[in-house]
């Protein structure tokens, strides 16, 4: 996916830290607004000198275009055609990409900068392959299950039981807990965090339960590997109902369809 946007504003205090701003055109707005407004991001802490990120061939330091695909380097291109990649202290130019996106998708005042307007490739939609991979297993134990061809034992329930309250899912859920959760703020760490506590709890059950429950867990675990392996860094930021990155959403949707399955078969409430 490649990212186009121009920024009015870029500075950095040497050490890692990086500050926006946009200064977006909508047409859409109307005379009323002027059709112009500015994002900028929080200032940086007290003390932190603010540099201005330049051109090195004419030192303006005002509408840079950046560009680049997530995981590799940004590209900056100023107003009078010259591109660079810039090589700022304490982040690599792999970095200052993933920042500077997530600088303009998250900065006040006014709503994030729309995806669209940001994409030279918009129309693109990510795929869902942890969902796709794991969705055979899923069905084939839920048909078993829905035609009673498949009944958990009490080993299967307490298996089944144990990976779902680490994965904090709940039978019943009260009006409490239900306006408690509503409430919660989690960020994406916080979901990342979740879908590798999750995919663990997979992966250690799988090793220690026989029979079929056993065989499913080994089945959706490998099934599920590369979600072990994603990082902060590869949450590519896109559209989707969540709200959260393309490939958490899959990842959690997918650990989603496994703990359907156990509870259900933990329930015997198959009648889905």
């Amino acid at each position: 996916m490649t990212w186009n946007f121009t920024t009015s504003h870029i500075g950095h205090d040497g050490v890692g830290n990086l500050t926006m701003e946009v200064c977006h055109r909508r047409a859409d707005y109307g005379n009323r607004f002027g059709g112009v407004f500015w994002l900028g991001t929080p200032p940086l802490a007290d003390g932190a000198p603010e540099l201005d990120v330049c051109c090195p061939l004419c030192m303006a330091d005002r509408g840079l275009t950046v560009s680049g695909v997530w995981g590799g380097p940004a590209q900056l291109t100023c107003m009078c055609a010259h591109s660079w990649t810039p090589r700022l202290p304490g982040l690599s130019p792999e970095d200052v990409l993933r920042k500077l996106v997530r600088l303009a998708l998250t900065s006040d005042p006014g709503p994030a900068m729309p995806l669209w307007r940001m994409r030279a490739d918009h129309d693109a939609k990510p795929p869902t392959p942890l969902q796709q991979a794991v969705h055979p297993y899923v069905a084939d134990a839920s048909r078993a299950l829905n035609r009673r061809e498949w009944q958990f034992s009490d080993r299967e329930c307490s298996v089944a039981s144990d990976l779902l309250t680490r994965a904090g899912c709940r039978v019943y859920w009260s009006p409490e807990a239900l306006e408690a959760l509503a409430q919660e703020r989690q960020t994406d760490e916080d979901h990342l965090r979740w879908v590798h506590e999750s995919l663990r709890a997979l992966e250690d059950h799988s090793g220690t339960t026989g029979d079929r429950l056993g065989q499913f867990l080994s089945d959706c675990a490998a099934a599920l590997q590369p979600a072990a392996g994603l990082t902060v860094d590869d949450l590519e930021p896109g559209k989707t109902l969540s709200g959260m990155p393309p490939v958490l959403e899959d990842a959690s949707g997918a650990l989603g369809s496994v703990h359907v399955v156990l509870t259900a078969g933990a329930t015997g409430d198959v009648d889905y």
